[in-house]
């Protein structure tokens, strides 16, 4: 599919070049005089090492077998919460791939280039992979803020009955399993009241372990004046929840680095660019040039200085306020400090939708107060899909949820409880450079001709 490419806002220039000699030995440098390293780890390291949750693809029916047949499971992650007929296909299809992804898991070259990388070194790892990966591979200092597929909590009670260890269980249940002796009694229950099990994954009934997050406190306030490298390996612009406290980290303290590695999108804000190296590559190609000291031509982002933001003259201000308007109607743009991102909010009403556009980053929309809001999903695939923002569950609504970039959307208000408006927000990474995509009419028309009157309706005049 051909796109036009609609320039709407600037926020800076960028600045993707390939790595250098001097980079890549700047980059080792920074490893080996620093005084800890902190290691922050996503689903792009799992992905690195052969797990995909997302995924939906042959690994599913080799993970889960039968279950695929029996239900329409869409990908691993989806496989804990999927609605089972019964209990002991849920307990089936969470010991299957613990079993596959866990118990037979093997150190992988990532970790070990990782222990390298760490040397003797204090460090911490801090990650929302589930995996548990990290500490199957022997590191011990580690914070998993999204939990671990091998630990249990009680679904009545969870903060007073605390976490189990459910290793051995799921691998007796896995066993059981495959020799066609699995029975309710083998059902994971809490030792307290006797009720069932949930893991301890983000959720309800999640419970963070504090003793990790204290040693983690502690790893940052001893180092938090020394040499610290951050060292980022697969964190999406979107996973802000471990991506911004550490930017702010890296900002507060003057003599800390920034190493991100994520293959496809780079997010290094303006506030510590200056101090900052960005891998626009895999995880094996940039550790190797960490490693070496030597360029073998990964593409990445060196540091540059802080850049002051453009000012736009009146008639370009005025353009661009024309233009944003038919994206992001009636939008306020929350110019706070907020490391990375500009949060932005937008109201959807019968006269003001969001017509059909795509950026270069993917974004993470979420629904705030009035009618439920319409989202239309035109994907690069030729799919064509729609979800309902809001908080109505017996019609399908979802409070958030996450489009892929290049997939273009278009966003009308339901007009469903006589608010006569929908408020909804999403964020904008200041490293953008604010280019808004739109479609073709004619293209879009021949890909998608079952969604005519859509397309017609939501499609802005070029």
């Amino acid at each position: 599919m051909r796109f036009l490419k609609k320039l709407v806002k600037k926020l800076r220039k960028e600045d993707n070049q390939t790595m250098t000699k001097s980079t890549a030995q700047l980059a080792h440098n920074w490893i080996k005089d620093a005084d800890a390293i902190l290691v922050t780890a996503s689903n792009g390291l799992s992905i690195s090492e052969g797990l995909n949750l997302f995924a939906n693809d042959k690994k599913l029916k080799e993970v889960l077998g039968d279950l695929v047949d029996k239900y329409p499971i869409q990908n691993l992650l989806s496989a804990f919460s999927f609605p089972y007929k019964n209990k002991l296909d849920h307990w089936r299809a969470i010991a299957r791939i613990v079993e596959y992804y866990g118990n037979n898991y093997e150190t992988s070259n990532y970790m070990s280039d990782i222990k390298d990388l760490i040397g003797n070194k204090p460090y911490f790892i801090w990650t929302s992979n589930i995996d548990h990966h990290f500490s199957l591979a022997g590191f011990e200092n580690v914070v998993e803020i999204e939990g671990n597929w091998f630990e249990g909590v009680c679904s009545e009670d969870p903060e007073k009955h605390g976490i189990y260890q459910l290793g051995n269980k799921l691998h007796e249940i896995y066993q059981k399993d495959q020799a066609g002796t699995l029975t309710e009694a083998d059902i994971p229950t809490c030792d307290k009241c006797g009720s069932e099990l949930d893991l301890n994954m983000a959720g309800d009934n999640f419970q963070v372990n504090q003793k990790q997050v204290t040693k983690l406190q502690n790893f940052l306030e001893t180092n938090e004046n020394k040499k610290l490298v951050v060292l980022e390996l697969g964190i999406g612009p979107r996973n802000q929840m471990i991506k911004m406290p550490t930017m702010q980290l890296v900002a507060a303290n003057s003599s800390a680095h920034y190493i991100t590695i994520n293959q496809g999108q780079l997010m290094i804000p303006n506030e510590i660019a200056d101090r900052s190296i960005g891998f626009d590559s895999s995880l094996a190609s940039a550790f190797k040039e960490i490693l070496s000291g030597e360029s073998f031509g990964a593409k990445t982002q060196a540091p540059k200085k802080k850049e002051a933001p453009k000012q736009l003259s009146p008639e370009e201000a005025k353009e661009q306020e024309k233009a944003l308007q038919k994206f992001y109607p009636n939008y306020m743009v929350d110019q706070g400090f907020r490391m990375g991102t500009f949060p932005m909010y937008m109201t959807i009403d019968q006269d003001h939708p969001s017509y059909l556009h795509t950026t270069q980053y993917g974004q993470g929309l979420m629904y705030d107060m009035g009618d439920a809001a319409i989202v239309h999903c035109f994907t690069q695939e030729g799919q064509y899909y729609q979800v309902r923002l809001g908080l109505d569950k017996s019609k399908d609504e979802v409070h958030s949820f996450y489009v892929d970039p290049g997939t273009f959307i278009a966003i009308e208000d339901a007009d469903d409880t006589g608010a006569g408006f929908s408020l909804i927000n999403t964020e904008i990474p200041t490293n953008s450079n604010g280019s808004i995509l739109v479609p073709k009419h004619d293209t879009l028309l021949r890909l998608f001709p079952e969604q005519r009157e859509i397309i017609e309706r939501l499609t802005v005049e070029q």
